[in-house]
């Protein structure tokens, strides 16, 4: 039993360095080159009363 929770555990941190270096190799070569939205004041205004008028119906 104490072999195969060590070797779950083991195939879960190889899975997650795996994706990881996947995910690093892809930012590689495909950069985003599109920047953060920005949030400006109007359009923190806008997303809070639109949050208002939903949460009130």
């Amino acid at each position: 039993m104490t072999v195969l929770v060590i070797a779950a555990i083991a195939y879960l941190g190889f899975a997650l360095v795996l994706v990881y270096a996947i995910d690093n190799l892809v930012a590689l070569f495909f950069p985003d080159a599109r920047s953060a939205v920005s949030l400006n004041f109007p359009t923190f205004e806008k997303m809070m009363a639109a949050s208002r008028k939903f949460y009130r119906r």
